[in-house]
């Protein structure tokens, strides 16, 4: 029984739907035009649907400010590095003093308020301002206050003594520090500044005056208000076109987000569609947060300003937080017309339309009439905000730069980001202005020509490789050329070390070479594609035999020729990518520097030395926080190992020996920068381009000198852009310990021939070298030289004894 009753249920379940098909089909053919018209209403349907669903996902990226619309648009904040007080970092009283002063810190006799120090014995006590901007990875919290002592250069010890009553906590999780201020705002091309503000930092007062004056039922209607709409219809009829607006609050808000500022009805149309979704998505209290972060409220100088964080900072310099009734009616009564409304330019107009709004605000019960009328008769009140920070337009440009390759374009003038940088603001500074004092005085040397000398200069650290400082030419204004990270130039001598490296790293393969290998010096031709290439040497000095430690201290090109030879230029090319320089041509020239590479990237690839073969990828930016805290980019920049520590350590030495014996000499006798140091010059054919690029252990540091169109310096690098170096340097390091290379240790030093690479007896020249552990000469020098050369013979007094010595044979 059961088995038949489903199986007639079955039969009967089809047969009922054959037949409503049927009838459908009937129904269809006997009434096509009901048919059309639920076909119609299905598709009608969909489309809606469908737009709903699209709406739902585009107001959530704006939301997000991960999109924008012809109203929302949010710059991005560029903030300088903080200082981390960690005990036994290096920072002497002068940089901190400096950096405190660079954030507007102020001394008192004894701090009271964030923003105030006091000088105590052997330090100073600190009312640190803590840091809310953002969810800044290095640290976010309230103000605290810190004992700082100081010896010897370094924070001896850091005391926390906590926070302050009323205030959000300091963050204990991180060492203390001072924290990143704004040096930059990232905007659009329409430069308009918008910040973003929770609903809860407004107060009633303003949200009230707003809604009083704008639209008056906003808790009550659905998106539209048919009145106000069926009013401005009227008038509009009557005018033959749209006059009047009559919108809502949410329809302001659709027009902002979606549409822009065109007077149609089409528009309106579509304004008042997405007015209503935008009521079924989101709250009364979402809705009105949009809108006061999104709307118009006049011009700053060629920018404009939105949102009613920027209006309050523009029209009364204070933040949005602090705005009484007064204030909040006349912000208010901006909205309809800024600029004709706005208190500089039309003071009348604008007080009478703070009275109308709070006339509203007492016809709206939200303010009592008394408190209203005793308002009306108060002054105008109003003071010019300052403009937006625009500081550092080189290192800047460089942000801009570095984030249009690694975010969504439109990104940074859009969504409103924090992007935190690595700039140190009182090298920074320092290097701006020792770029154009050392400039201007070769300019006045030389003579000003039509187009003016001009320099760079960069600074990072080589355990990071976190870009400290950059100054992209002499007077670097905002949008201009950056000869620090855009201009390619050949590089001269300065990329001798790079192929040096090549030839001491044991993991190249054949032929090994050591400091003391030698090669010849004399004048040769070199093969070049069709033709001949013959290198000369400065002052056509040459010699049968040389070490590389001479080659390279003296920057011998002929000796550097032929070792590019000896290794190949394929190797030396190789090695040039690895550290950095990218893809250069493997001529027979490539030793000397007829390559090109900009100042930033030869910068980056002498922070290899002292990063003990490390190198990591220069970058400006330590992070990238969106509105929700998330960090959009790596939190790590790409590195790569490009030489043996030893052989790094070998290098460091080596070009240690450059400044103390070779060409680089001035540094230290003439400018009396004393510290451990390395570096390099480099200068090019016709002295066209001056390069020097030099780090302590801490510090990699590059300066370039030419002309935008090339023309003769009349002097070698030595001259042009060593002493550029030295000043910016010097007063960089002003009071920092003088640290040794890590690597110096566990180096050998032995006083060898220049030119034999043996250790040297009486009547030799004399030259103190690196070596690796065991691989110092053992072999005294038995061949007659002439008088030794004057460099060679440089006192050894002025040398650092940086590890181990061999010294030479005094047997005749």
């Amino acid at each position: 029984m059961t088995t038949r009753h489903e199986s007639s249920g079955g039969s009967g379940s089809a047969a009922r739907g054959t037949s409503w098909l049927t009838s459908l089909w009937a129904l269809a053919r006997a009434r096509p035009r009901r048919s059309a018209a639920l076909a119609g209403i299905v598709v009608l349907a969909l489309v809606a649907l469908v737009g709903f669903i699209r709406l739902a996902i585009d107001l959530r990226a704006l939301r997000a400010r991960h999109a924008t619309g012809p109203s929302w648009s949010f710059p991005s904040r560029v903030f300088s590095d903080g200082v981390a007080l960690a005990p036994g970092r290096a920072c002497p009283e002068t940089y901190l003093r400096a950096q405190l002063a660079a954030r507007g810190y102020r001394e008192v006799a004894s701090a009271g308020a964030p923003g105030e120090y006091a000088a105590l014995p052997g330090g100073l006590e600190i009312l640190l301002r803590g840091f809310t901007a953002s969810r800044d990875p290095e640290g976010a919290g309230g103000p605290e206050r810190v004992r700082l002592r100081l010896a010897g250069g370094r924070l001896a010890s850091v005391q926390r003594l906590g926070g302050l009553a009323g205030a959000a906590p300091p963050d204990t999780s991180r060492p203390a520090r001072l924290e990143p201020v704004v040096i930059a705002l990232l905007t659009d091309e329409h430069r308009v500044l918008r910040t973003w503000v929770p609903l809860a930092r407004i107060p009633r007062a303003l949200r009230d005056a707003v809604i009083a004056s704008e639209d008056r039922r906003f808790r009550q209607h659905r998106g539209l208000d048919l009145r106000s709409n069926f009013r401005a219809l009227l008038t509009n009829v009557q005018a033959g076109g749209v006059r009047q607006g009559g919108s809502t609050i949410t329809q302001q808000l659709a027009r902002g987000l979606f549409l822009g500022r065109e007077r149609t009805w089409t528009r309106k149309l579509s304004e008042a569609v997405i007015a209503v979704g935008l009521e079924a998505l989101l709250s009364k209290d979402e809705i009105l947060e949009m809108y006061l972060n999104s709307v118009y409220w006049g011009q700053n100088g060629s920018g404009g300003v939105a949102g009613v964080a920027e209006a309050a900072r523009w029209y009364f310099d204070a933040p949005v937080e602090s705005l009484d009734v007064a204030r909040s009616a006349l912000l208010a009564g901006i909205i309809p017309a800024p600029n004709a409304y706005s208190p500089f330019r039309g003071p009348r107009l604008a007080l009478e339309r703070r009275n109308s709004v709070l006339g509203d605000m007492a016809a709206t019960g939200v303010l009592d009439v008394t408190t209203a009328a005793r308002l009306r008769a108060t002054p105008l009140v109003a003071r010019r905000g300052p403009p937006p920070p625009n500081l550092f337009p080189s290192y800047v440009g460089y942000v801009r730069q570095h984030l249009a390759e690694h975010l969504p374009p439109g990104a940074a003038g859009h969504w409103g980001l924090a992007v935190f940088t690595t700039l140190d603001l009182v090298w920074q500074a320092e290097a701006e202005r020792g770029l154009a004092a050392g400039v201007d005085s070769l300019e006045r040397w030389s003579g000003r020509g039509p187009r003016p000398l001009q320099g760079a200069f960069v600074a990072l650290d080589p355990a990071t490789g976190y870009v400290r400082a950059v100054v992209g030419g002499r007077a670097a204004g905002t949008g201009d050329f950056n000869r620090a990270t855009q201009a390619r130039r050949q590089t001269g001598s300065a990329i001798k070390p790079i192929v040096y490296a090549a030839a001491l790293d044991p993991g190249r393969g054949p032929p090994r070479f050591g400091p003391g290998s030698t090669v010849p010096d004399l004048r040769r031709e070199f093969a070049a594609g069709d033709t001949v290439w013959k290198p000369r040497n400065d002052k056509d000095e040459y010699h049968p035999e040389v070490t590389l430690a001479k080659a390279l201290a003296k920057s011998l090109n002929v000796a550097t020729a032929n070792l590019v030879e000896a290794i190949g230029a394929g190797q030396v090319a190789r090695y040039a990518e690895r550290f950095g320089l990218g893809k250069l041509k493997a001529v027979a020239s490539i030793g000397l520097g007829t390559n090109e590479a900009t100042l930033l990237a030869l910068t980056g690839a002498y922070s290899t030395f002292p990063g003990r073969g490390v190198r990591h990828d220069p970058t400006p930016v330590r992070a990238v926080l969106d509105a929700a805290g998330q960090d959009l980019l790596p939190h790590t920049t790409p590195m790569a190992q490009v030489l043996p520590p030893a052989t790094a350590d070998l290098m460091t030495g080596l070009l240690e020996d450059v400044v103390i014996f070779g060409v680089s000499y001035p540094l230290r006798s003439v400018y009396g920068f004393l510290r451990p140091v390395g570096g390099k010059t480099g200068t090019t054919n016709d002295y066209y381009d001056a390069w020097f690029v030099g780090f302590v252990p801490d510090l990699v540091a590059g300066v370039w000198v030419g002309y935008d169109t090339p023309r003769t310096l009349q002097r070698p690098a030595a001259e042009v852009a060593l002493p550029i170096w030295a000043g910016i340097m010097s007063a960089v390091l002003k009071d920092f310990p003088a640290d040794p290379f890590p690597g110096d240790a566990g180096l050998t030093l032995a006083w060898i021939d220049p030119w034999t690479g043996l250790l040297a007896r009486a009547g030799c020249a004399t030259m103190r070298v690196p070596f690796l552990p065991g691989t110092a000469p053992t072999r005294s020098c038995d061949v007659f030289h002439p008088p030794p050369d004057s460099l060679a013979a440089v006192a050894d007094s002025t040398a650092p004894v940086i590890g181990p010595s061999v010294r030479p044979d005094s047997t005749p």
